[in-house]
C-alpha cells in the first residue's frame, strides 16, 4: 500500500467520507458520504442495569488488535454486506500501520463479539461490529468508549444511525455539523489508540463510564445541537 494511498484515505475521512464496497464486483470500492452522521457521546453511553451488572462478573475477555483479521471477517459474514475483498484488503493493510483498529470478545478461545474502526487524530470512525454471543456487541462498545475517554480521544462515529446504537446514547447530527465536529479534532497528534492496553476490570470500565455520563449532547456542543433519534430506552 503506498503513502500516496493512505494520505488519500485519511484525507476522505476528514472530508466525511467513507469507503463502500460493490456486492457485485468484489474488488472494486467507492467513497461514500451521508447527509447525516450518527455519533455516541463519549460522556453520555447509555447503560442498561442488567448489562451493567453482567460486565462487571467480566463473562467475556477483551482485547484489542489481536486478531484483525478475524474480526473483519466476522463483521463481512452477512447476507449483504459492503465489506468485500477490495475493502478487507485496505483495512487489513491499514491495521499493520496503526491507522485501523479492532476491539475482540473472547469466551475461552472463541471470538464471540468484536468491533474496527479507523483512528485519525482524536476521532476514531466505528466501521461495523459483531456478535455471536448475546451481549458481546454491546460489551465491546462499551468498552472501547472506555478505552477512548482514557486516551484522549473526543469524538466516536458510528455512521449510519440504528435502533440499538441509539438506545445506548447514539444522536443523529447532520453532515455540516459532523464536519464542523470532527475538523479540527481529526488534527491532534498526541492521540494514539494503542498508547494503552486496554482494562481489564468491567467493575473499572462502568465505574468510569457512570462518572463521565453527563446525560446531554454535550460531545457535539461545539458543532450544534444534536438529535436524538426515536428510540424507547428501558433501563431494565
Amino acid at each position: 500500500m503506498t503513502d500516496g494511498f493512505v494520505d488519500q484515505f485519511i484525507l476522505n475521512y476528514h472530508q466525511g467520507n467513507f469507503i463502500m464496497g460493490d456486492e457485485d464486483d468484489p474488488y472494486s470500492f467507492e467513497w461514500a458520504r451521508s447527509r447525516e452522521r450518527f455519533i455516541i457521546p463519549l460522556d453520555d453511553l447509555r447503560v442498561s442495569k442488567r448489562l451493567r451488572r453482567k460486565i462487571r462478573s467480566d463473562p467475556f475477555h477483551l482485547t484489542i488488535n489481536k486478531n484483525f483479521h478475524l474480526v473483519i471477517n466476522q463483521c463481512s459474514r452477512r447476507k449483504s454486506t459492503w465489506i468485500n475483498p477490495a475493502v478487507k484488503h485496505i483495512y487489513i493493510q491499514l491495521s499493520k500501520i496503526d491507522l485501523v483498529h479492532s476491539l475482540e470478545v473472547w469466551d475461552g478461545d472463541d471470538l464471540v463479539g468484536g468491533l474496527y474502526g479507523v483512528a485519525i487524530g482524536g476521532v476514531f470512525f466505528g466501521e461495523s461490529m459483531f456478535f455471536v454471543k448475546s451481549d458481546a456487541s454491546k460489551i465491546a462498545l462499551v468498552y472501547l468508549v472506555d478505552h477512548l475517554n482514557r486516551t484522549g480521544f473526543e469524538v466516536l462515529d458510528a455512521q449510519i444511525p440504528s435502533l440499538h446504537l441509539a438506545n445506548m446514547g447514539g444522536r443523529r447530527i447532520s453532515e455540516s455539523k459532523f464536519l464542523r465536529l470532527i475538523g479540527e479534532t481529526c488534527l491532534k497528534t498526541n492521540v494514539q489508540f494503542s498508547s494503552m492496553p486496554l482494562e481489564s476490570s468491567g467493575a473499572r470500565v462502568i465505574q468510569r463510564i457512570n462518572q463521565k455520563s453527563k446525560r446531554g449532547c454535550s460531545n457535539a456542543d461545539k458543532a450544534g445541537k444534536c438529535e436524538i433519534i426515536q428510540a424507547e430506552y428501558k433501563t431494565d
